[in-house]
């Protein structure tokens, strides 16, 4: 089953409501252990997630706006 991007949005803003400017750190700790153990799906989904973290953080994205990935 494929992450959307609007899974993507929804669990960005819920990592931010929940751990503020932190929740890039942890996404970046997530990717740190994925490719430790060689998972590569997963690493990229955590850094997709990470980028969308980022990019809500910074207000390139609003909660209530359709996200559109390229």
């Amino acid at each position: 089953m494929a992450i959307t991007p609007d899974d993507l949005q929804l669990l960005a803003f819920t990592m931010v409501d929940r751990h503020g400017d932190h929740a890039v750190e942890l996404a970046g700790q997530a990717v740190d252990e994925m490719r430790a153990l060689g998972d590569a799906p997963r690493t990229n989904a955590w850094l997709a997630l990470q980028s969308v973290i980022e990019d809500a953080l910074d207000g390139r994205i609003l909660r209530d706006e359709n996200l559109s990935l390229h």
